[in-house]
């Protein structure tokens, strides 16, 4: 066996103690790195009174953008896509681009004058926007300063929603009476507008928000929030000064898709008053049919009286919503199990019936008391 000289091996003991050192430094040096930046993380998250602040301090940071919203109704599967511009103050223009059934339809406002047209029908409504409703603050600050006020913020953490870094909240209602509905919201880092909204209820979702190719500060054209009418085309004023026409039962019955029902039994003294249909999903249309106590001598007393029936296409995926700590009680309406909540209010109760024939979905709402209500409903 040959042994190593006395020098070589102090060498190797020297070369394995500076090994060593070397290992020992480059650990601790990785541990200190690791704990600055777990140190980061730490102190970089948000708390629930600090994202509030910078929600606030931020709400005006955009004064002009462009973004595609898609819009998903996760009940019925249904998409809306639209293309957005706004410019402050109060410039809009949307164009929708699904689906099908309105795909082209404008709506322009420069602030002061709003323009809807239908292509499909070649109509455009106008709408002279008053004074006091003109929009002084850019439309992301108007959106904050309700989500603040109503709602409960708490910090989720953080993501990334196309490309851009992301605050993570959720928002609950403040009003313990409200229906048990929360949002989750992707808030941009830099400038705090929302990039995505997740809408649950009962813990389920029931629509999603996207803002997909998000442009700031773009430099719009004022030119793009001006609307030509297009020739040939059929002008209608929606100012309040205009008296809207009337639409009959036969016109409302020709926009929707099922046979409306009415009542065979009211109050004594209460007549049908007006009816009118509007959008129950980027497809489908519902009615509205209002029914008015006659005998009222007061307008305040009438309109606090009436009798609304809503009715709208059947959706057996659809969740009727429930207030966390109201009065609910079920009934059976001719064979269907039906909901009846009563809420308070400041001008006393108001009760709202909810059922379906497997056809249509039924809503009921007045402040006539269970007996009246159940006997309207079941008249229908």
């Amino acid at each position: 066996m040959v042994r190593q000289p006395l020098w070589c091996t102090t060498l190797i003991k020297h070369r394995r103690t500076v090994l060593l050192m070397k290992i020992t430094n480059i650990l601790l040096i990785v541990i200190a790195g690791i704990s600055l930046l777990m140190a980061g993380c730490v102190s970089d998250e948000l708390t629930t009174e600090q994202i509030a602040e910078q929600m606030r301090e931020h709400r005006n940071s955009v004064q002009e953008y462009t973004y595609t919203m898609v819009m998903t109704d996760m009940m019925r599967n249904e998409t809306m896509v639209v293309d957005l511009a706004y410019k402050n103050p109060g410039m809009i223009r949307m164009e929708y681009k699904e689906p099908v059934e309105v795909a082209g339809q404008l709506q322009v406002s420069n602030g002061t004058c709003m323009w809807m047209y239908d292509p499909g029908s070649n109509t455009v409504r106008t709408v002279t926007i008053p004074e006091d409703a003109q929009m002084n603050e850019t439309l992301n600050a108007r959106f904050i300063e309700e989500l603040l006020d109503t709602c409960t913020i708490e910090p989720q953490g953080r993501a990334v929603f196309e490309g851009r870094g992301c605050h993570v909240v959720t928002a609950t209602p403040k009003d313990a009476d409200a229906f048990a509905t929360s949002m989750r919201l992707w808030l941009d880092r830099e400038t705090w507008m929302p990039l995505k909204i997740d809408t649950s209820q009962n813990g389920k979702l029931v629509m999603r928000v996207e803002y997909k190719d998000m442009r700031f500060d773009s430099e719009i054209p004022v030119s793009t929030f001006e609307f030509e009418i297009p020739e040939g085309a059929t002008v209608e004023s929606m100012d309040e000064t205009t008296v809207m026409p009337e639409m009959t039962l036969e016109e409302a019955q020709a926009e929707v898709t099922f046979e409306i029902k009415e009542p065979d039994h009211l109050p004594p003294g209460y007549e049908r008053g007006m009816i009118m249909t509007v959008p129950v999903s980027a497809s489908d249309k519902g009615v509205i049919i209002t029914y008015t106590n006659t005998t009222e001598e007061d307008v305040s007393s009438s309109q606090l009286t009436t009798v609304q029936l809503i009715e709208s296409p059947y959706n057996e995926s659809a969740e009727r919503p429930v207030p966390d700590d109201g009065d609910v009680e079920t009934v059976w309406i001719n064979g269907h199990e039906c909901t009846i909540m009563t809420m308070q209010g400041m001008i006393g109760e108001t009760r709202v019936l909810q059922w379906d024939d497997h056809e249509r979905d039924f809503m009921l709402a007045g402040a006539l008391d269970r007996e009246a209500m159940i006997r309207i409903a079941e008249s229908i």
